[in-house]
């Protein structure tokens, strides 16, 4: 019998993403030229890595955020409880980012 959904063998957890690749740099190098995916201010943003939920940290699912949003007072990284409050969860923007990296989406914060 194959293993058709190439699943792990039950009772084991998946294998955990392979980061600092070079094609895990050169994603997070197209991700940091986007503007933040909050405020809208234009890049170069931090490369936030999604974690919420019990993720893995991987190279590949990160959301550009800027240092107001991502580390400054009001912060994901400062007040993490209060961000997800006002803004939801960050892995939730990693739709909008692969929009965003495809094109197909310019965003458009404020008038």
């Amino acid at each position: 019998m194959t293993n058709l959904a190439k699943l792990p063998p039950r009772g084991q957890k998946k294998p955990k993403p392979k980061n600092k690749t070079a094609a895990g740099f050169r994603h997070m190098c197209r991700v940091k030229l986007l503007p933040c995916v909050i405020c809208g201010r234009p890049g170069p943003s931090d490369a936030h890595h999604c974690t919420g939920d019990g993720m893995a940290r991987d190279d590949f699912k990160t959301i550009p955020l800027c240092f107001n949003c991502h580390r400054g007072p009001n912060g994901y990284h400062a007040a993490k409880e209060t961000w997800e409050r006002t803004n939801g969860k960050d892995h939730e923007f990693l739709p909008v980012v692969a929009d965003m990296l495809a094109g197909e989406l310019t965003p458009f914060w404020g008038d």
